[in-house]
């Protein structure tokens, strides 16, 4: 009871159940190689028990000194005379059992009682051990034998128990099957960072984990190519200022809302992985990390806040941005440190100049930078953005084509209303309406759920179907998903219905399209205007541009010069939009000609030939 087990069930059954039913164990071996049992028997049936170098010297017939070597054969020339008869006694030519040697370790490292019994209480047990699941009938089992006897008390705190690998298909990894790993081919190939964390992030480490190199693949090029992605803009940016850590600091309370979100939600991360650490749930932990760096410090604030860090002027916005990006990779490489100890070292480095980040204190969570009510209200406006793209999705019009608007429930009013230019610079969106009455933009339609209503009216569901189809579904169906019941009169009874006895089906009338999840919609107005397709035009030729800077190795602070011919419709966009299409590509001119070469493109079925140069 006085030991943790992860998981638990192995403590209370595999290994409680072993203890249960445990058997003597004769810890001699009949063989040459080991530690020689220290049992000196006589003839006469007596029997002598030797405790140190230092007694054997001083009760050996032979002249042996601290030299002696006191393994197999030199030991077995050693006699002792009897106590009790007199006569020679020889050692017992046995081993000790490897396994009794292995649970010994605690005192032997120590090399306790002969040394370090003053301070040894503090040095024992053991805060941590990890193995095999195999290991609860051998290291597990003999660490605590050992110390029940020598100490009278279990020898380890928190115990973790491994179990298999198996190759990708769950099967066990065998040379004949031809499913091994090769390791050092993986760590030339991803590297040390990617393999372990790859290994900690797919499946706790006491359940059976199905490797698979794609899986490898895949987190080294989505968390730690988005974490070095990030690093090296932050940098990038920061050396162009030239900057130090200590040149870029404001106080939290006077930054923008977006940086203070920020913090709150690292330091809750920082909360919930020293949790999961506490549990050694290292896989919990590396996956509230990983999604933490990918969605909400890469996709969402970096990507939100890059004209902040192009500002030409360091005021106090770019400042706020800088220390607020500083502070969250400074930590995030003390999170992952145990984890991936070699980008963390690069990245904490060379952001402080310290020595290491394995010499530092690992992250402690500010509670006072912690603020709920910010993180709803952001959370609210990626929900209701999520929702935007998905329903820019369904009926296929891209994000890069701006539309009218969108319209979202009006009780969002009063949450979210001064964050309504995020959602628009998000979606693409002129104009976002709080609406008091979505439904008049729905159409719903109430079905029987089948699986859950068959067993229980079963001649009777096409009478409740009838019934089902009376009702107004308008009206109904806000009901059902806040969680109440409607009720409907099945053959002349009352019938109760919850949401889980139907299938709500909602669709958008002409001109709209609804997107639902999580009793959240969203509406979008479909209606393309000459105006917005124009937009969309211009939004697309800025796309490519960026698309040709990168091909060609442009650095992100090159200005260009842009030379184009087009259809008169795209001509006419990229007319109308010049300003902006400077603005984004960090273009100096923009020139129609026909003289040159270029690249040819389709851009929103417009041909269009592109050539950009540096300056």
């Amino acid at each position: 009871d006085a030991v943790n087990w992860y998981p638990d069930y192995v403590g209370v059954k595999r290994f409680g159940n072993w203890l249960e039913n445990v058997n003597d164990w004769a810890i001699s071996r009949s063989r040459y190689w080991g530690t020689p049992f220290p049992i000196w028997r006589c003839d006469c049936g007596n029997t002598t028990s030797i405790g140190s170098r230092q007694e054997l010297i001083d009760k050996a017939i032979e002249d042996i000194d601290m030299s002696i070597d006191l393994h197999r054969p030199a030991v077995d020339d050693v006699h002792i005379k009897c106590e009790s008869c007199g006569k020679v006694m020889t050692r017992v030519t046995d081993v000790i059992d490897c396994w009794f040697d292995s649970g010994a370790m605690p005192y032997a490292q120590h090399h306790y009682p002969f040394e370090n019994a003053d301070n040894f209480d503090t040095l024992f047990p053991a805060d941590f051990i990890c193995e095999g699941i195999d290991q609860t009938r051998g290291w597990f089992y003999s660490l605590l034998a050992i110390s029940t006897f020598v100490k009278g008390s279990a020898p380890y705190k928190n115990v973790l128990v491994n179990d298999l690998i198996l190759d990708k298909h769950g099967k066990k990894m065998s040379k004949s099957k031809g499913n091994t790993v090769d390791a050092f081919q993986l760590l030339d190939k991803y590297g040390a960072d990617a393999t372990r964390w790859y290994m900690l992030y797919a499946s706790p480490a006491w359940q059976p984990t199905k490797f698979d190199e794609d899986g490898v693949r895949e987190i080294n090029s989505k968390f730690f190519g988005t974490l070095k992605n990030s690093y090296t803009f932050f940098t990038l940016y920061a050396n162009t200022d030239g900057l130090n850590a200590n040149d870029f600091d404001v106080p939290v309370a006077e930054r923008p809302e977006i940086d203070r979100w920020l913090l709150s939600k690292l330091n809750r991360l920082v909360k919930v992985v020293t949790t999961e650490l506490d549990r050694y749930d290292m896989t919990k932990a590396t996956r509230a990390i990983q999604e933490f760096v990918i969605e909400d410090f890469s996709n969402w604030y970096i990507r939100r806040n890059r004209r902040r860090f192009w500002q030409a002027e360091l005021n106090r916005d770019k400042t706020a941005v800088y220390r607020t990006t500083f502070e969250t990779l400074e930590t995030v490489a003390r999170l992952i440190a145990p984890f991936a100890p070699f980008i963390s070292e690069e990245i904490y480095r060379n952001l402080t100049g310290e020595a290491s980040v394995h010499l530092a204190s690992y992250p402690k969570a500010d509670d006072n930078l912690i603020d709920d009510r910010t993180e709803k209200r952001m959370d609210l406006v990626r929900d209701l953005v999520g929702l935007g793209r998905a329903a820019r999705e369904s009926v296929r019009i891209k994000v890069r084509q701006p539309i009218a608007k969108v319209l979202v429930d009006g009780a969002y009013s009063d949450v979210i209303g001064d964050l309504v230019d995020l959602i628009k610079e998000e979606l693409n969106v002129k104009q976002v309406v709080f609406e008091a009455d979505l439904a008049k933009y729905m159409n719903f339609t109430l079905k029987p759920n089948f699986r859950v209503l068959g067993p229980l009216l079963g001649k009777n569901m096409g009478a409740f179907s009838k019934a089902l189809s009376a009702l107004d579904a308008a009206v109904a169906v806000p009901k059902l998903q806040a969680g109440e019941t409607v009720t409907v009169d099945l053959m002349g009874e009352p019938f109760e219905v919850d949401l889980e006895k139907v299938d709500v089906r909602i669709s958008s009338k002409e001109g709209f399209t609804v997107e639902m999840a999580n009793n959240k919609f969203i509406i979008l107005d479909t209606v393309l205007d000459e105006a917005l397709l124009k937009e969309g035009f211009a939004r697309e030729f800025v796309s490519r541009i960026q698309q040709m800077r990168k091909a060609q190795d442009f650095e992100v602070t090159d200005n260009i010069d842009i030379y184009y011919h087009a259809t008169d419709e795209m001509v006419a966009a990229i007319e109308a939009f010049a300003d902006y299409i400077k603005r984004e590509t960090l273009a100096l001119e923009l020139l129609q000609t026909t003289a040159g070469s270029f690249e040819t493109f389709e851009l929103n079925d417009q041909q269009t030939a592109i050539r950009v140069e540096r300056r």
